[in-house]
């Protein structure tokens, strides 16, 4: 199966049949079914106009090196090569390295969707 998905052979398999998602499997070479997830879950304008897509591929293929940005992260940010994919990370990290407790990680993932900069500063005060 994962041979298919690097042959990039998804003609007609949901959200696997675009010209860039074919060029993105072709790329990428997933051969666990973390790596399918994470591609799904970065295949939006934002991750591929920063250069987050291309920090995942490079990481996982060794061309760039792996940074968890603290020892204590390993383990939250292992599975997608320290590339901060999902909201669900987002949350153990400000649990781990800003002490939130699960209701305040939440607050903090609600602030960052919303792109709010008066939200963000009350939050950035309590990493400070």
């Amino acid at each position: 199966a994962y041979k298919i998905l690097c042959d990039a052979n998804t003609t007609a398999v949901f959200q696997l049949e675009s010209r860039g998602m074919k060029e993105l499997l072709k790329k990428l070479r997933p051969n666990t079914f973390e790596d399918i997830i994470a591609m799904l879950a970065l295949y939006r304008p934002g991750p591929l106009e920063s250069g987050m897509v291309d920090d995942f591929v490079n990481r996982k293929h060794g061309r760039a090196a792996v940074d968890y940005f603290h020892n204590d992260l390993e383990s939250t940010l292992k599975s997608t090569y320290g590339v901060i994919v999902y909201q669900e990370q987002v949350m153990l990290i400000s649990q781990i390295i800003g002490g939130y407790s699960l209701g305040g990680a939440d607050l903090l993932r609600r602030a960052m969707g919303k792109k709010k900069p008066e939200e963000m500063a009350k939050h950035r005060e309590l990493f400070e």
